[in-house]
């Protein structure tokens, strides 16, 4: 099992790898994190800071929860994704879709 993820309306920090290896439960996660969630919050951080490595399929993954997001009316944000996170996103592809904002 992977590491535990903290999370409330405005805010997830998932923590260790977002790989194909935990995309079972990641997607769990995920699906669990739309479903039941009200007052459905304007915008939800995800803070990527404790995210040790990401792959194809955890970048998929991401970007399907962000656009379910946006579906329901939140706003995604993501943050604080470490140097060779964003690296890894860069080159896999995904960094149009998985673009970190600026912290203000």
């Amino acid at each position: 099992m992977g590491k535990k993820v903290f999370v409330n309306n405005a805010n997830i920090i998932p923590e260790g790898p977002f790989t194909v290896e935990r995309a079972r439960e990641l997607h769990q996660f995920l699906v669990g994190r739309l479903d039941g969630v009200t007052p459905t919050p304007a915008q939800t951080t995800i803070d990527l800071s404790r995210v040790s490595d990401i792959d194809a399929c955890g970048c998929q993954l991401l970007a399907l929860f962000l656009e379910n997001l946006k579906r329901r009316g939140t706003a995604p944000l993501l943050a604080a994704p470490p140097p060779a996170l964003s690296e890894q996103i860069e080159a896999l592809g995904f960094h149009d879709l998985l673009a970190a904002q600026p912290e203000p």
